[in-house]
């Protein structure tokens, strides 16, 4: 059964991060330098790592001797936020417009191994029968698709913040939204069925696509850039 939730964990974690990555910057490729996006998006797997342990380990030492669900929510959300804040606020960054795809990639590698180690602790241990096998495949997945599209999100809107000198304003709003979105994460602290893991894509797809996405990744492009990009594209005949 440990092979086996490795191999769910894996697919299950990985395959969402993948997916919004390849889709966000496939259309925009040549926008911004690829291997840097990539490079933050393996930093994200590191600072997924440290961010891993801290949950599994409170949740597994705390939760059975003390209820601390809603102070647990809202100081893992400032935990995460500061931490993203901290990398993509290097003074080197700070004047980059490419710096929400750095924190958007950064988020995602962050949730991909976050994903992973959730959803291993729970297949590792769970005993399931057929249909709730089923239900939990499903519900894992798409946990596994929220958590990426929220952290991808904070992650953009940290970038864009640093970026425009506002930082505390996009600070104030990436802690407000992922403070929101880990109240969907009480089912899974408090160990209810896996049918309500699936709540926080409500919020967090949503949020990637409409605020994140369209309102700053497609925006923050300077004009010029964008111009030069649309000719070079024009050039080669590619369909716009």
């Amino acid at each position: 059964m440990a092979d086996l939730a490795f191999y769910i964990a894996a697919i299950e974690g990985f395959t969402p991060s993948f997916a919004i990555l390849y889709l966000s910057w496939g259309k925009l490729e040549g926008l911004f330098h690829e291997k840097k996006m990539f490079w933050n998006y393996f930093i994200g797997w590191i600072l997924g790592v440290i961010i891993a342990i801290f949950f599994l380990i409170s949740k597994y030492s705390v939760a059975p001797y003390l209820d601390l669900s809603v102070i647990f929510v809202i100081f893992f959300a400032l935990f995460t936020e500061s931490f993203k804040f901290v990398y993509l606020n290097f003074p080197k960054n700070r004047e980059n417009y490419e710096l929400p795809y750095f924190g958007f990639a950064l988020g995602l590698g962050i949730s991909a191994i976050w994903a992973v180690s959730i959803i291993y602790q729970y297949f590792r241990y769970a005993n399931l029968n057929e249909g709730e096998f089923v239900i939990a495949i499903i519900s894992m997945f798409l946990l596994s698709f929220a958590l990426s599209s929220i952290h991808a999100g904070t992650g953009a809107i940290l970038g864009y913040g640093i970026y425009k000198k506002e930082r505390k304003k996009y600070l104030l709003n990436a802690f407000g939204w992922q403070i929101l979105f880990n109240f969907t994460l009480l089912p899974l602290i408090w160990n209810l069925h896996p049918i309500y893991y699936f709540i926080g894509i409500i919020i967090g797809v949503p949020y990637l696509y409409f605020k994140v996405y369209k309102g700053v990744l497609l925006n923050v492009i300077p004009k010029e850039v964008k111009e030069k990009w649309l000719r070079t594209k024009e050039g080669r005949g590619e369909r716009l």
